[in-house]
């Protein structure tokens, strides 16, 4: 009896893999040199990150980092745009856990300093000690940096508002303080062996905050 015969199994179909459009090709892109940038100004500093050293770190060709960012200058805009935007996401996300405008207004301290721990944090210190002596970029920086403090004093008189609060040069003069006193301690806690007590330091600025509230809160409008 002749042995049966083996069927042949049809090869499997390729797998077709979807192709990514030049916009999202585009996005990755960018968003490998942000995060290559955010990463070199925090290890490295303002000085020593230069557009040749990021492309090398996000791995990509000069061709791509040159119709992105044609300088220095554009690429460092470009990652200040993207520490803004990932702070003002990291601010509303903090905020959202706390259910009073008491508590908010008391975290304000707190998430701050948070984000100035983070590479990010310290690559927003670099951007800006580095835009006083480049003319290309100091003017730029200058008009966003601007932006931010006005974005940010509006939102703290808004939430001082709804505590009661009437006294907005205060509160202003409130948030110049604690913002100017936390991006020192910054600097100081980056660096090396310096004696500190950073902890400390925090603590009774949020004390000054605490007084603040109460005398604000009681005053008359």
């Amino acid at each position: 009896m002749a042995p049966a015969k083996s069927k042949r199994r049809k090869p499997a179909a390729p797998v077709k893999r979807a192709r990514t459009s030049n916009p999202e090709r585009s996005a990755a892109t960018r968003l490998r040199l942000m995060e290559a940038t955010i990463q070199c100004l925090y290890e490295l500093g303002y000085h020593q990150t230069s557009t040749v050293v990021v492309t090398k770190r996000a791995r990509v060709s000069r061709g791509a980092m040159l119709h992105h960012f044609p300088s220095k200058a554009d690429l460092m805009m470009a990652a200040a745009d993207h520490i803004r935007d990932h702070r003002r996401n990291a601010h509303q996300k903090h905020m959202e856990r706390f259910k009073t405008d008491r508590e908010r207004f008391l975290q304000l301290i707190d998430v701050l300093w948070e984000e100035f721990q983070t590479p990010s944090g310290v690559a927003r210190i670099e951007l800006m000690l580095g835009a006083r002596n480049d003319p290309e970029l100091g003017a730029r920086f200058s008009a966003l940096n601007a932006d931010l403090e006005n974005r940010h004093k509006n939102i703290v008189w808004a939430l001082a508002q709804r505590l009661g609060i009437r006294n907005r040069k205060k509160v202003d003069a409130f948030v110049q303080l604690y913002a100017a006193a936390i991006r020192g301690l910054a600097i100081d806690a980056l660096r090396p062996h310096s004696p500190q007590d950073i902890k400390g330091a925090i603590a009774l600025l949020k004390e000054t905050q605490l007084t603040l509230l109460q005398t604000l809160a009681t005053a008359k409008a």
